[in-house]
């Protein structure tokens, strides 16, 4: 695993690729963080208690910059395709399973609120909020928040004062 300073894991965390596990500066990760995947993290990030990331070895999560995960969220990055008859689980050989292997991406200023769960092939747009117990399934727009199961857009955000603070603390826009 890589890191960068100030970089603060808590001591039952599981990151299951840790040869491959990239984080930046500035980042926590609380109690009970589960990660079956790849995953690189930028700076300022946050992951909350009990959060989940699956999708095995050809899985990939990207956080980018002030990210975060509210408690108990769930990704998945790589998944059965319950719909199309094949067999399930990963004790079935592939050739029996058809299976649903994109990245997940939560691009710099956004976050999921408690209890989310996000979909395979999904990227949280710059500045999208996700409230909590929501369902995402497709990629989101920039700079707004969604809500429900599946999570629709219900407001913009306005990034004028992200920007403003990640300018203060030194951050290149």
């Amino acid at each position: 695993m890589k890191h960068g300073i100030d970089f603060y894991i808590n001591d039952d965390v599981v990151i299951k690729r840790n040869e491959t596990a990239i984080f930046g500066n500035h980042v926590a990760i609380d109690k009970g963080f589960y990660c079956t995947t790849q995953i690189n993290v930028g700076d300022y990030v946050h992951i909350s208690p009990y959060c989940t990331v699956i999708g095995g070895k050809d899985g990939m999560f990207i956080m980018e910059d002030f990210t975060g995960l509210s408690a108990g969220c769930r990704v998945v990055c790589c998944g059965d395709d319950y719909t199309s008859g094949h067999l399930m689980n990963p004790t079935v050989p592939i050739k029996y399973r058809k299976v649903k292997n994109d990245k997940v991406v939560l691009k710099r200023f956004s976050c999921l609120g408690t209890n989310c769960d996000v979909l395979p092939g999904v990227v949280i747009a710059e500045g999208s909020v996700i409230g909590a117990n929501s369902l995402v399934n497709k990629s989101t727009e920039p700079w707004t928040v969604y809500v429900g199961s599946p999570a629709k857009p219900i407001k913009k955000r306005s990034k004028e004062l992200s920007y403003k603070f990640a300018k203060e603390l030194g951050y290149e826009l």
